[in-house]
């Protein structure tokens, strides 16, 4: 009895330390380009898109340009939502609302620049990436739905 006892406790013990290094990795893995400037991710898209689009030297160019703006602005909002969030102010519902209509319209922009950037099938290639892309909250706790099927079809 006094055994099972002493068991438990270091089992909880040993899972307690366990949560906080999870935390940390959590946090860490939450915002994986969050050290770099906004020139380094321009760089990262740019050479990622690059290799998946097989883009001119033109087209690397544009692409790179518009997404040093595009990671600028993400890095103002980014420190604009930290500084709201350690002064304790919550925004509203029509702020909440006015960033979620940006954030499309910055999107919907974005699409536009890249259709007349992009060569025909280049652009379906991207509209196909992005699909696939995880994004946002939803896929953050566990699997993705294609990896389930994936396994699932293995067998």
């Amino acid at each position: 009895m006094i055994l099972a006892l002493a068991f438990i406790s270091l089992n909880a013990m040993a899972q307690e330390k366990r949560g906080d290094n999870n935390r940390q990795d959590k946090k860490e893995m939450r915002m994986p380009g969050s050290d770099f400037t906004p020139e380094q991710q321009a760089t990262i898209q740019t050479k990622k898109m690059v290799l998946s689009l097989d883009l001119t030297s033109s087209q690397q160019k544009e692409v790179y340009n518009l997404t040093l703006n595009q990671e600028k602005e993400k890095q103002a909002n980014r420190e604009a939502f930290k500084k709201a969030k350690e002064s304790g102010v919550k925004p509203t519902q029509q702020e909440r609302y006015d960033n979620m209509i940006a954030r499309l319209d910055n999107q919907i922009i974005m699409k536009t620049k890249m259709k007349s950037i992009l060569k025909s099938e280049q652009y379906t290639a991207w509209i196909k990436n992005m699909e696939n892309r995880p994004n946002g909250r939803k896929d953050r706790g566990g699997k993705k739905e294609n990896d389930r099927n994936d396994n699932e079809r293995r067998g």
